[in-house]
């Protein structure tokens, strides 16, 4: 989400009279361009925090912004509680970029936008917006396979199967690396996280667990395919980014992936007598995995680039706004 905001902010902000700024933890500076106002805030307090609270009020209070927009759940709860101690010329968004159990935050914005139609359906019946995310091309080269199946010591005549993403629960990659067991192709998950010694303990030898790396852009130059199983998402990176370098995507019906992928290359059931023989058969055949995921290929290259996205965000506001505010 921080990534899709900081991409957003340094798009939008060289849009006529657009003037950003970002309230975010310390962490994330780094992410946005000098001519972004940044209010570094501590923001892993809780979303009752009163001195949290107080302090967002005060850095609105004391800056003449026409519209507030609150990234994810925990922003817009924030935003709600302290709507009553705010100019009510401002203009209240706020972005919904998962599913969430309640969705009552929402409730009090003037506006509401969501990522996919999978996180539309389930805010319902809040009327809302779907902006999906977007991303830069990529600057790096292909990587070279031969180097990096080499490297991990895997053989680069078989296929290989890419995994992306934190290691996280939801993320659920022990079904990956449980249905690669057998398969005929190397499955290799890029990222780190708490459940990196868990998935290690059931790694087979067909799988490596490569950590982070700078280069995973590139990486998705030589995969054959990349398989997500998260039962819950709002719309992937890491699915666009692998749509965008040519390479299929066989998912979970999570948002995002409902949206743009074929029925074929949607995942019914994450367990291992089922996921193994689903995977098996789209291995068999990859040439015709990548010619039924063309017209997405198509889409996110023209479509989800991030310059497009952040001029119909941009245009949103617009919309909200007196004619004469932009």
């Amino acid at each position: 989400m921080e990534r899709q905001v900081a991409l957003q902010a340094k798009h939008m902000s060289p849009l006529d009279n657009a003037e950003i700024s970002v309230i975010a933890a310390p962490c994330f500076k780094d992410l946005f361009p000098d001519n972004i106002n940044f209010f570094p805030m501590k923001m892993n307090r809780s979303r009752r925090n009163l001195s949290l609270l107080f302090n967002i009020q005060r850095v609105i209070s004391l800056t003449p912004f026409d519209i507030i927009h609150a990234h994810g759940h925990k922003a817009a709860s924030m935003l709600s509680t302290i709507k009553p101690f705010l100019n009510k010329a401002i203009t209240l968004i706020a972005t919904a970029h998962n599913v969430k159990r309640s969705n009552n935050a929402l409730k009090k914005m003037d506006s509401v936008f969501v990522v996919s139609e999978g996180i539309q359906a389930a805010v319902q019946p809040i009327h809302s917006i779907v902006i999906h995310n977007g991303i830069e091309p990529c600057s790096l080269p292909s990587s070279d396979r031969k180097k990096f199946c080499k490297d991990l010591n895997i053989d680069p005549s078989l296929p290989l199967i890419l995994g992306v993403g934190r290691l996280v629960k939801t993320k659920q990659f022990e079904h990956l690396v449980r249905a690669a067991k057998g398969l005929n192709a190397n499955v290799v998950i890029l990222g780190d996280g708490p459940e990196l010694n868990a998935l290690q303990t059931l790694a087979s030898n067909n799988v490596r667990l490569a950590g982070y790396r700078a280069d995973t852009r590139s990486l998705l130059y030589i995969a054959d395919m990349m398989v997500i199983t998260a039962d819950r998402d709002g719309f992937s990176l890491a699915l666009i980014e692998a749509l965008h370098s040519h390479l299929p995507v066989l998912s979970t019906r999570v948002p995002g992936a409902q949206d743009l992928l074929p029925d074929s290359c949607l995942i019914d059931s994450t367990n291992e007598a089922s996921l193994r023989p689903f995977i098996s058969r789209h291995l068999h055949d990859l040439e015709q995995l990548k010619q039924s995921q063309q017209t997405q290929f198509h889409y996110v290259e023209n479509e989800l680039k991030i310059e497009r996205v952040a001029e119909r965000t941009y245009a949103q506001y617009a919309a909200l706004l007196s004619p004469n505010t932009l």
